[in-house]
C-alpha cells in the first residue's frame, strides 16, 4: 500500500491537467510495476507485479510457504475489504492525507483495488474492493491513522484466534489472544511440572526485561512491538498454571513500548 501511495502522489501533482490524469495514472502504475519485485513482510514475501486490469489496480504478491499473511487469514471477503480500507487510512500517516488522496484518485478513475496472493501458507487468495466498496467503506469509517491501525490490529488478532490453542514451546501453550481496551492480552498456560508460577513471580522484573530484549531480536515479536507502538497499545502476558490455575501477569504498557521501539521506517506516526 505504501508503494501505491507514491503512485497516487505522482499522479496528483498540481501540474498535471485533469484531462491527462488517466494516462498519467496508467503510466505511474506501469512504472511501479517495473520496480517489482519489491520486498514485503520483513523479507517473507514480495510484490511481484502491479497491473491495471479489468477496472482494478491489481497487486500480485507471494509469500514464503510457511508464512501466514493477514488478508487470507481473515476468513471472509467483508473483513478483507475492511482491512484494505484500514490500509488506505493508515497511509494518511505518511503526511498529506495520501490515503484519502489515493481513494479519491481510484474513485475518479473508476478503478477498484484487487490483491492476488499467488503463494502463501494457505495457498492462493484473491480479494477485491470495487469503487462502490471504497465509497461505502469510506463513508462508514471516519478514522485517523491511529484508530485505523487499532482496527487493523483487531482484525489481525481475531483472525489468529482460530489457531488456538497453540504450542509455543516445551510445556507452554498459548490459549487466548485478544484485544482489551488499550492492551493486547496474551494468555499462556504452562506445565507446572516444568515451570513454577511462584518462581516467575519472584523474578518478574528479570522476566519482563528478558521478554523485551529477546522480543526485539525476534522478527515476529518485533513486528508486534511495531504495531503496538503505532497503534498506541500495550501488551499483557497472563501466565496460568495448568494444575493450580494460579496466574502471573506481566504488563508492558504502551508508553514503555514507545520508548524502546523505533517508529517503523515506512510510517510517520509517533
Amino acid at each position: 500500500m505504501m508503494i501505491f501511495a507514491q503512485v497516487a502522489k505522482t499522479v496528483m501533482k498540481p501540474t498535471i491537467a485533469q484531462s491527462n490524469e488517466k494516462s498519467e495514472f496508467a503510466a505511474a502504475v506501469e512504472r511501479a510495476d517495473r520496480d517489482c519485485p519489491i520486498p514485503a513482510a520483513l523479507g517473507k514475501g514480495e510484490v511481484t507485479g502491479i497491473k491495471l486490469e479489468n477496472g482494478y489496480v491489481t497487486y500480485y504478491l507471494k509469500y514464503d510457504h510457511d508464512f501466514h499473511n493477514l488478508m487470507s487469514s481473515l476468513g471472509s471477503d467483508t473483513k478483507a475489504k475492511e482491512a484494505l480500507l484500514m490500509c488506505f487510512l493508515c497511509i494518511n500517516a505518511q503526511g498529506g492525507n495520501q490515503g484519502d488522496l489515493l481513494m479519491d484518485l481510484l474513485i475518479r478513475q473508476n478503478c477498484g483495488l484487487k490483491v492476488v496472493i499467488t503463494e502463501s501458507a494457505t495457498g492462493r487468495y484473491e480479494c477485491k474492493a470495487s469503487v462502490e466498496d471504497i465509497k461505502r467503506l469510506r463513508e462508514r469509517y471516519q478514522l485517523n491513522p491511529h484508530e485505523a491501525l487499532y482496527n487493523l490490529l483487531s482484525l489481525s488478532i481475531e483472525s489468529q484466534r482460530v489457531n488456538l490453542p497453540m504450542k509455543v514451546d516445551e510445556g507452554m501453550t498459548m490459549t487466548d489472544y485478544k484485544l482489551e481496551g488499550d492492551h493486547i492480552v496474551i494468555t499462556m498456560q504452562i506445565d507446572e511440572s516444568l515451570y513454577s508460577i511462584a518462581t516467575m513471580r519472584s523474578n518478574r522484573a528479570l522476566i519482563k526485561t528478558s521478554m523485551i530484549e529477546e522480543g526485539l531480536k525476534d522478527p515476529e515479536s518485533k513486528t508486534l512491538f511495531d504495531m503496538c507502538k503505532v497503534s498506541h497499545t500495550g501488551l499483557v502476558y497472563c501466565i496460568v498454571g495448568n494444575y493450580s490455575h494460579d496466574e502471573f501477569v506481566i504488563t508492558i504498557p504502551s508508553n514503555e513500548i514507545r520508548e524502546f521501539t523505533q517508529t517503523p521506517s515506512n510510517v510517520n506516526i509517533q
